[in-house]
This record gives structure tokens, sequence and C-alpha cells, in this order.
């Protein structure tokens, strides 16, 4: 796996984010209104060679998609006054279907050149970008891929972003016929693909500089003596577009390494990148504006500069809906356009072949050892688990295989995650499993040698369960009210209190404990952590019992003894323990193969007769919710993985794991509400279709997963801080 740009690529974005920071400035975006084109940039970009970045193949000195994409992004940023994209575009078809040798020399020499985004037809007229400023116009009319020669700019349309915009009847004018039949169809597929490829990226770069600018406004602007970025009110929403438009690149990353590496899902993912970026920029800019305030909708503002060209570049790829069924077609309907030539990306979305092969292995395991017995267990609960199997997948080194044991190393975060999916296939619970390596690994990093020994020991073997102790009555996320006490007598600490939604406590042999040692400092002082036996005298357990199904407890603790071999870490110096447990949880990894799982009983539900009717899915409503559900599935999907790169690269961006957490959760409990109601009301009923129930059980979970290792409005508040340098919005 590498999400990271090569060097070049990286030499090639910080090239072009210079010249366009220096040569398309706002004074100078708003001077080319006037005709929606800077010729002078023009010239610039011409003579940079990226207008004919694409006119040699990947594999003959030219560039790769994503190189072409890395350019894309920086004009969206910064507002380039030129029809870029449809040039790169429009060039590279004219060289590749071998135009006219006195064609392809003006286009190099830079006569401006477009791409016509709809089928042409007699007598219709079509919105070309570029067209008013353009020379040539690339189109294609059902039969033919041909140039039409303007012999004198086309008029100017009025639209909302000034942008060099032409009505065109491409059946008038001087044609040159470049192609017929298949090779042309396929040809100028090939170029809409792209384009839309190259336009998700603009939007991806305006998007994200839109939000910049208003979080630094937000950091200036005052108002009840603070900060605005410091009210949620004002950072969450920006936090929710960073993460959005942080979605929106890796997925046109995405959907580029599909097409080179040839997968099956290549067109789906260039369709959702199409469609998400749109409606990711489109949100970005509207709230960018709205935390101006009356400043955002002044001309002299910056800000509504990119809400201009927002709307633009996501209403020229046509109507949204369109664009969702789109997506339902190449997921669902067989259908396959013929799509652009990538070339060596340099980028990996993949866990690698020895991840798949583990993957492969774990599942070979449980097949054979799925017997009737654990059969009848499966359940995404607690209650799903089961010690007898538990115990051989210890045995065989699947229930912590990222732990070293015995000599064996541990796999790599890749191959753990590469398996992960499978147990929300089955529909198995693995909250014990992943509660006890969570312990396990507290136990590695602090433990005393002799419990450590023991607990491990224990742990790995398959003879032990562990759970967490942190929460408590009344102090929700804010572990440091914590109030159970432990009081040091002789060798012995004695506990007193409660502990609240200890999950798998019913399990569980060992508990990992946020104790308060002393009272005399501030809170987050004179605290200290345990890893200590929860089968003790004096520990009473009761069951709470939750809208997921899930059996979570009350734990207290009556004159606790716990010999200090079991304490970790010094006294007193529970915060800077519990800091490296928090960071355990701060992704979304581990949540996103339900969403995936829930979609797929979704997709297999609407694939179902239902007499008279038909399926589901021939129902355009229902296929646009499923498609939604499958682009959000997409987004949480290539988030997950940055957060598994960047841990196991130690890439520092402590916005990447809320991001993943945060957006994955959100949009499970969005999407699986949504199938629910377009199901209805037969949704309602249990037990009528084992698909649908899944669905419903999982809009229930997802509701617990918003919560689960710091609720999605903590997660909003740090990446509003970390990804966007906004003020703190909690105290």
């Amino acid at each position: 796996m590498k999400l990271a740009l090569s060097e070049s690529q990286q030499l090639l974005e910080d090239t072009v984010a210079r010249l366009f920071e220096a040569e398309s400035t706002p004074q100078r975006v708003r001077a080319a209104e006037a005709t929606g084109f800077d010729a002078a940039l023009w010239r610039q970009l011409v003579d940079l060679g990226l207008v004919t970045m694409r006119a040699a193949a990947p594999d003959a000195g030219g560039s790769s998609l994503l190189d072409a994409a890395i350019v894309a992004s920086q004009a969206g940023r910064w507002l380039a006054s030129a029809p870029l994209v449809e040039a790169i575009v429009a060039v590279g078809l004219l060289h590749r279907v071998e135009a006219p040798p006195a064609l392809l020399e003006r286009v190099d020499a830079g006569a401006v050149a477009s791409l016509a985004l709809d089928e042409t037809r007699t007598g219709r007229r079509q919105i070309v970008p570029g067209g008013a400023v353009a020379e040539i116009i690339v189109g294609y009319d059902g039969a033919s891929l041909f140039a039409v020669n303007l012999a004198e700019p086309a008029a100017r349309v009025g639209n909302i972003a000034a942008a060099p915009l032409a009505s065109l009847d491409l059946t008038a004018g001087e044609r040159t016929v470049l192609a017929t039949g298949a090779s042309a169809r396929q040809a100028w597929e090939a170029a809409q693909e792209e384009w839309r490829l190259l336009n998700a990226a603009v939007q991806a770069g305006l998007g994200r500089r839109a939000i910049e600018l208003a979080a630094g406004y937000s950091a200036e602007r005052i108002q009840f003596g603070k900060p605005i970025g410091s009210f949620q009110a004002i950072a969450h929403p920006l936090a929710d577009s960073a993460t959005d438009i942080a979605g929106a690149q890796l997925l046109v990353w995405r959907a580029i390494w599909d097409i080179a590496a040839g997968r099956q899902d290549a067109a789906a993912h260039a369709a959702m990148a199409s469609w998400w970026a749109s409606a990711a920029a489109d949100a970005a800019v509207r709230r960018a504006v709205r935390t101006f305030g009356g400043y955002g909708v002044s001309l002299e503002y910056d800000v509504q500069l990119y809400f201009r060209r927002a709307k633009l570049h996501a209403l020229l790829t046509g109507k949204p809906q369109d664009q969702l069924d789109r997506v339902a077609a190449r997921l669902w309907l067989d259908e396959q356009p013929a799509l652009p030539e990538a070339g060596d990306v340099e980028i990996d979305f993949g866990f690698g072949a020895e991840a798949e092969a583990y993957a492969a292995e774990l599942r070979a395991f449980v097949t054979a050892n799925m017997s009737p017995d654990v059969e009848k267990k499966k359940h995404h609960s607690t209650s799903g688990h089961h010690p007898g199997f538990h115990k051989r997948l210890a045995e065989a080194g699947h229930a912590f295989p990222d732990i070293a044991v015995d000599g064996r190393p541990a796999r790599s975060r890749y191959e753990v995650m590469a398996a992960a999916p499978l147990w929300e296939d089955l529909n198995w619970t693995r909250t014990p499993i992943a509660v006890t390596e969570f312990v396990a690994k507290m136990c590695q990093l602090w433990s005393q040698p002799e419990a450590k020994t023991e607990i491990l020991g224990r742990i790995l073997a398959g003879d032990a369960l562990a759970c967490l102790g942190f929460s408590e009555p009344g102090a929700g996320s804010d572990v440091f009210s914590c109030k159970l006490s432990a009081r040091r007598e002789g060798d012995d600490w004695v506990m007193n209190g409660q502990k609240m939604f200890t999950t798998n406590a019913h399990n569980a042999d060992y508990i990992l404990i946020l104790t308060r040692t002393d009272n005399t400092g501030k809170k987050h002082q004179g605290l200290t952590m345990f890893i200590m036996p929860l089968k003790s005298p004096g520990v009473d357990i009761h069951p709470v019992y939750t809208l997921q199904d899930e059996r979570t407890n009350i734990v207290y603790f009556s004159d606790v003894r716990t010999p200090d071999k079991y304490r970790i870490g010094d006294v007193g110096q529970g915060a800077r323990v519990m800091a490296s447990a928090l960071g355990f949880e701060q992704g979304g990894a581990g949540y996103h193969a339900a969403q995936t799982a829930m979609l797929k009983h979704a997709v297999a539900w609407a694939r179902k007769p239902r007499g008279d009717a038909g399926r589901p899915l021939d129902d355009l409503t229902t296929r646009g919710v499923l498609a939604r559900a499958a682009i959000n599935d997409a987004v949480a999907e290539v988030l997950c993985r940055r957060q598994i790169w960047s841990e196991d690269e130690g890439v520092g961006d402590p916005a990447i794991g809320p991001m993943a957490k945060m957006f994955s959760t959100e949009t499970m409990y969005s999407d699986a509400s949504a199938i629910l109601e377009v199901a209805a009301p037969e949704s309602l009923v249990r037990g009528l279709d084992s698909d649908l129930d899944i669905v419903e059980t999982t809009m229930r979970r997802a509701v617990a997963m918003t919560i689960y290792g710091g609720t999605s409005e903590v997660h909003r508040s740090l990446i509003a801080e970390k990804s966007l340098g906004m003020p703190k919005s909690r105290e």
C-alpha cells in the first residue's frame, strides 16, 4: 500500500502550485471574468507542457492520469481562468486517434481545444466548457468522432462563474472526421471518463481551499470574546467538509489506481468520484460562505469566487440523479464503458499479495472449524462468543494475529485488515477479541514483568478475555473525571466505586481500569491504571441491555483487593498511560467492515423479485439510495485505508483516524436508515427478509458506533483543530 505522491509527483505538484499561486491570484481571476479567460496564464500553461501532458501515451513519455489529476487539483485550488482540463483531455484524444498533422500542430502550439460533453445531435445545441475561447472542439455524434474548427470565437453565454461557456450546434461548421464505428465510441467514452475524473480533481482542490479560507477567517473573527472557530456550530460543519474533500481526493486517486490495475470496479469508482466530488465541493463552499457570514456573499471577498466555480463544475457534469444512476448501472447492471489509459500511477490502495493470502488462509480455517455448535452461536454481539472456537483460533495464531507469540512473528497491519471483513460476512462477534487485544497491547507496553507473563500468557493461549473500565456514571467521555478510588494498603490496593459500559465484562477475566489514587490535584492528576483480575471478591457485575442487541455492564467494586503487581505505569501517571490507550481507538478501520457487509445485504434484498412489483433494484428511487450508500462505503473505505497506511508508515497526521471513524460510522447509520425507508413498511417486520434484518440491525449498531471510541462530535473537534488549524472548540 502506498498513498503518498512519489518524489517526481510531489515536484510536479509543487511546481504547478507555485505557478498558479503567482499567476492566478484573486485579482487576476477577477480581471479575467470579462471573458472568462486569462490569455497570459494560458500561454504559460502551454509553454510548460501542461496542455499537452497527455498527448503521448504514458508508456511513450506522456504523463499518467494521476499526474493530470494533480495538475487539475491545483488548477481548482487557485481558480485557474482557462479551460485546462478540457484542453488536456481534447489534445490527448486528438493525438490518440492520430488527427491530421496540421491539426495537431495547432493544438500543440497553443490553439485552445475543448471537448463536447454530450453526444451531438442534429438541431440540438449543447453547453461546451471553454467553447467561447476554443478554436477546435472535439465531439461525437453516435457514429463518428470529429473535430470542429471554429472560424471565429463563439459567443459566451452568461453563467454563474463568468466562465467561457458557449452554446453550440456542432453539426454546423467545418468538421474533420477522426474515427468511426466502435473505435470512435470507445475513444469518446474514454475521454468522457477522463474529463469527469479530472473535473472531480478540480472540485477537490477548490473545495479544500474554500474551507481553508473559512478556517483562517474563523480564527481571526472575534464574537462574544472568542474566535468564532471555537464554536462547534462553525467548527463541526467545516470538519465534515474537510473529511468529505479528503474522501473526494482519495476516491479520484482510487479510481485512477483501479483503471491502471485493470480492476473490475474501476468504472464504478470513476462515476462515484465524479458524483462525490460535486456533492462534497458544493457543501464545502456553502459552509465556507456561511462561515464568513455577510462578508461571504460580498463580491469583495474571495470565498464567493469559490462558491461560483464549484457550482459551475458540479453542473457541467449534468443532473446529479443521472450520475447516481450511472453509478448504479456500473455496479449492478453490467454497464462497462471504455476507460482512459492511466499509466504508472505510483500509488497503491491494495493490502498486497501476502495480506490477501492471509485473508484466504483465515477464511479456510474458519470454514473448516465452523461446526454446528459454533454455527448456532453466531451473533454480532458478545453473546456470540464461543470459548472452544476462540481457543482454536488462538492456538492457530488467528485470535490475535498482530501480537507476536512463542517465536511466531506478528502479522502485519495489512494482513490483519485484509482478513477483517470475514467476521462481518459471517455476522460473527469480534468484540471480545478486539477488546481483549486492546488490553493485551496495553499489557505489553506497561505491565510489570510478573503480571505481564501471567496476563499475556493466558490471553494469547486463548484462556482469558478482558474488558475496559474507563467510563463512570456522569463522566461520559470525560474519562479524567474518574472517581473510582484505589487506596494503598501494604502490597495491595483497595478499590471502591463503579464503572459503566464495561462491554464483555461478563465474559472477561481481566479489566483495564482507570482509578483515582489522589484527590488533591487537578482532575487529570492523581490517576493510576491497573490490569487486574475481574473475578475477585467484591466485584459485582450487572447487565445493561442495549439498543443494538448488545449486553454491556455496570461493574461495582466494594473493597476489592488488588495486588500492586497489577498496576501499570507509575502511581499518579494514569493520564500518561491512558493517552496510549486512547491512541488505539482513534480510527474507523475496525468499523468499516460492518458498513460494507450491510450494503451487500441491501443489494441482495434489492435484487429479489417482489411479485408484480418487480425488483426493488428496478425502482429509480431505491437504486439512487443504494448508489449513495455504495458511494459512502467507497469513501469510507479509502479514508480507512489511508488510516491503515498512515499507521503502518508512521504518518503523523492526527486528523486521519478521526476522519475515518467519524465518516464511516455516521454514513453507516444514515445509509442503513435510508435503505429501511425505501423498503418500508416491510422493513418494520423482522423475519420477513433476512437481508433486511441485517440492514435494520446495522442501523441500530451504527448509532452506538458513533459513540464508541469518542463521539462523532469529539472527532469533528479534533478534525477542525488538526486538519484546519482552527481554535479549540472545547475547553
